[in-house]
């Protein structure tokens, strides 16, 4: 018997039967509800297969997130092509790269990035008004009449999406997906959270990140609703729509929560959101306190990658002041486990690799077959990150493995470091990582963003430090600087730490 399809396209479908008129998609100024969400996305699909675009085919993205965004994927879905989630954050270059990578036959495009695309060969590129002018070219193609769409034979475990890494170890990888991973990772994250057909979503993480993909992906699963911040609101206008919106659940990154702390985020006694993920294994779980009590929400933090199609793990408030380094238990659909270099599996408390396996592991790296049995070797995805996990199954990251610092022969976790920063009340942000060292091979750098009116001096941070972990993991660089890399979601970049110089006057 062959497998039942499992995909965007069926929760899509799904939805637009039993919530037809219910709104699946709010941006701007636009609504969709899901019958007419769905709608559009079968008008899209066949005017695709009319240009010849045949199943395996690369449709690449470069828009923000939104209803085309939204209607392009899931058309994707619709005919099995592979869609290419293109960062507009990259230099021409990079998306050049790319590009000739993957191939794509069409791409999909927002005129304000299409001067990124002048070095690549993009295929036919269709610009994508962003105000949905009902004169453009996609909004005709979305609401004229189209040939019918045929009923394809498609492969369930088909290719849905490419999202490629950041490329910390070379060339960017383009993580391939498929679409039954992509919906089972939504089902299971809805699940978890008790989502129903009434959430509405703050969607602030972009869609090209898997942060931003897993959460709508929530919402088509449940029969919620996805609002789209736009891409040029600040955080009062993002407070603004919240409450506009009564957005129930979001996973902003805390550059865009933490300030609405002076925004009057509970208004008339209501603060909408009830749900709220963020991250974990960070050692400053209080830094959501204003959340679960000011706001009444319940806060959950996490761990996942690219390659498990988002989160993978979930652990909610009480244990993470309980347990603040532990990543907590993972999703329904997964395992986790702790394998040494030769594949074996570590007894509780012994470090090595977190691995993951389960419904949501990707199908491989696009055209790199070298790094895709590297992934996946032994039966497991390995993630690349060091941890531990207790007796419960309860994960626990001490840090990237590449990002690992070794001084004189000892291993030091950065998260370790970064902890102690953490306790200290003078400090808003810290991060750490490792420097090159004549006597040592590597020290330990920090680099230190003080809150407003607050000193603190490298003696005195020296002093903290004494009796909170061993001498050889203490900083032996501190840099004062005004704020940390990061990305769209808050992890720190430690590269762009390590590049830095390391003057004489930053010893301490």
């Amino acid at each position: 018997m062959k497998a039942h399809d499992f995909s965007l396209s069926t929760l899509l479908w799904a939805n637009a039967t039993r919530y037809a008129s219910q709104e699946a998609a709010v941006d701007g100024s636009q609504r969709l509800t899901w019958v007419e969400l769905a709608t559009r996305v079968d008008k899209l699909a066949s005017w695709l297969l009319a240009r010849g675009i045949a199943p395996g085919d690369r449709v690449a993205i470069l828009l923000t997130d939104g209803t085309p965004f939204l209607t392009v994927l899931l058309a994707c879905s619709r005919i099995g092509a592979i869609a290419v989630l293109l960062n507009w954050r990259l230099a021409p270059a990079e998306l050049a790269w790319i590009a000739g990578n993957a191939e794509p036959a069409i791409t999909f495009a927002n005129p304000r990035f299409a001067a990124l695309l002048t070095q690549a060969e993009a295929g036919d590129v269709i610009v994508v008004d962003e105000r949905h002018d009902p004169q453009g070219s996609f909004e005709s193609i979305v609401t004229s009449t189209q040939p019918p769409l045929p009923r394809l034979t498609l492969e369930p475990g088909r290719p849905l999406y490419m999202m490629y890494t950041s490329g910390t170890t070379g060339r960017p990888k383009g993580c391939l997906q498929s679409g039954h991973a992509v919906a089972t990772s939504g089902l299971s994250f809805a699940m978890h959270r008790g989502f129903t057909a009434a959430e509405r979503l703050l969607s602030i993480n972009p869609l090209f990140h898997v942060v931003g993909m897993q959460q709508v992906a929530a919402m088509l699963a449940c029969g919620g609703c996805s609002v789209f911040a736009g891409r040029d609101d600040d955080n009062a206008a993002v407070l603004d729509l919240v409450h506009r919106e009564g957005c129930t659940t979001t996973s902003a990154f805390p550059t865009i929560c933490f300030p609405w702390i002076g925004m009057n985020p509970v208004r008339d006694g209501v603060m909408p959101l009830t749900n709220y993920t963020g991250g974990s294994g960070m050692g400053r779980p209080q830094m959501y306190e204003f959340i679960e009590k000011d706001w009444d929400a319940r806060v959950v933090g996490g761990y996942g990658q690219t390659e498990i199609c988002g989160f993978a793990t979930f652990i909610n408030y009480p244990d993470m002041l309980e347990a603040p380094r532990s990543i907590g238990w993972t999703l329904p659909h997964l395992e986790m486990t702790i394998l040494d270099p030769e594949g074996n599996e570590l007894p509780p408390g012994e470090e090595g690799e977190i691995c993951l396996r389960g419904a949501s592991v990707m199908l491989g790296y696009w055209r790199n077959a070298e790094a895709t049995e590297a992934a996946l070797c032994h039966g497991w995805l390995r993630t690349g990150d060091l941890g531990t996990m207790d007796e419960r199954g309860l994960g626990y990251l001490l840090g990237r493995a590449k990002e690992l610092i070794k001084t004189g022969g000892e291993n030091v976790y950065p998260a370790e470091v970064d902890a102690v920063f953490a306790a200290m009340p003078e400090v808003a942000d810290a991060g750490c990582c490792g420097v090159p060292d004549k006597q040592w091979g590597e020290a330990v750098k920090a680099f230190v963003v003080l809150k407003p009116g607050q000193e603190l001096t490298r003696e005195e941070i020296t002093q903290r430090f004494k009796g909170q972990i061993a001498g050889y993991k203490r900083p032996r660089y501190i840099e004062f600087v005004e704020q940390l890399p990061r990305d769209p979601i808050g992890k720190l970049l430690r590269r762009e730490l390590s590049a830095r110089p390391v003057t004489p006057e930053q010893a301490a």
